[in-house]
């Protein structure tokens, strides 16, 4: 599939927040209204994968459809969910110099970067399961795997870094969080978020120090095989619904941190599963983006969206079932959708963030 050009897009990320804590609800809508985040998740899990020439090209590839911010995933490894503590210099886990080039690269064609850390388990076991029998010895190994990170975003200029993701048996320990979060705000100056799980994201305690809710959303917005994308947009609304009142309890705007769907029947039934054998629906994922595309800007309390996932060795294409939208239909809904004149945007960056 062919883009129009290859191009640089300028930057929009101009945020300004809501103030106060999330019992004093603000008493004036915020002006002027932000425009959206219009983000991709690009994925590795080798030392040097963003360094490559192919992680370049995806970068000028995501610039061409109109990708205004792209986070940069860093994954820590563990054996299992009972591990002790984690591995954040992993064999598998990304070098700084490779993240540095690719974070280079985002901002050398007008983007925002994110850092998002991930932490998975060498026994395929989900990072939301995760209950250390000793808690303090695991969020020391957290730590050093965080502020070494955080070091990186602040010393690189990366604009939004993500604090953890999904790590939902242990985001109960709100004290150690904090305490996380305070170290982290001590050495960088960008702005902050967690990926919470949907039902984690009710529970979580500590939104008030950071600047946004963060939300990896993997829910049903259909009830069967390809839905038209009308039935798609109205099984939005409900968990649109649902999103605002979560930023209205916390006082803070919204991030979807990963939103996904795969290449297969039932994608939009089963978002959250992976690595089925399932048959191949281009046209379906195509509707599923299109729907959240048109749906989610219009809500001027949800900040943006990070696609999952586009991968930095580039692959993908029509006979490929998994996330990645790239060289299939969905990629042009994204271009429809985020640069249908084909012309870059002069847009303007911000870095205040919530008190």
């Amino acid at each position: 599939m062919c883009l129009r050009h290859h191009r640089q897009i300028a930057l929009l990320f101009a945020v300004v927040l809501f103030s106060g804590c999330a019992e004093d609800l603000p008493t004036a809508p915020v002006e002027p209204t932000p425009a959206f985040l219009r983000g991709v998740n690009l994925v590795d899990w080798t030392a040097t994968g963003y360094s490559r020439p192919s992680a370049t090209q995806e970068v000028v590839t995501l610039a061409a459809l109109g990708t205004s911010a792209m986070a940069v995933l860093v994954t820590a490894y563990q054996p299992h969910a009972l591990s002790p503590e984690l591995r954040g210099s992993d064999p598998r886990t990304p070098t700084p110099s490779a993240v540095r080039r690719v974070i280079s690269d985002a901002h050398g064609s007008g983007m925002t970067a994110a850092i998002k850390l991930h932490v998975d388990l060498d026994d395929g076991g989900w990072r939301g399961d995760i209950a250390p029998p000793d808690p303090a010895r695991w969020f020391a190994s957290y730590r050093t795997f965080l502020l070494t990170w955080a070091n990186f975003a602040e010393a690189n200029g990366v604009e939004l870094f993500m604090v953890g993701t999904e790590l939902a048996s242990i985001t109960h320990e709100e004290t150690r969080w904090r305490g996380l979060i305070e170290d982290v705000r001590s050495i960088y100056s960008g702005q902050l978020v967690y990926a919470a799980f949907w039902d984690e994201a009710f529970r979580l305690r500590f939104w008030d120090v950071l600047d946004f809710v963060g939300v990896d959303f993997y829910q049903p917005v259909a009830d069967r095989n390809s839905p038209s994308r009308q039935e798609i947009e109205g099984n939005w609304q409900p968990w649109i619904d649902r999103l605002q009142l979560l930023s209205s309890q916390t006082v803070r705007p919204v991030l979807l941190t990963e939103l996904g769907y795969r290449s297969v029947d039932g994608a939009g039934i089963h978002p959250y599963r992976f690595g089925t054998i399932e048959p191949i629906d281009l046209q379906e994922q195509a509707d599923l983006y299109e729907a959240a595309l048109q749906v989610l800007p219009q809500h001027p309390w949800i900040r943006g969206v990070f696609w999952w996932n586009w991968l930095a060795s580039g692959e993908g294409g029509p006979a490929n079932t998994d996330f990645t939208p790239k060289d299939k239909p969905a990629m042009i809904e994204i271009e429809r959708a985020w640069n249908p004149s084909g012309a870059p945007s002069p847009y303007v960056l911000s870095l205040d963030r919530a008190p």
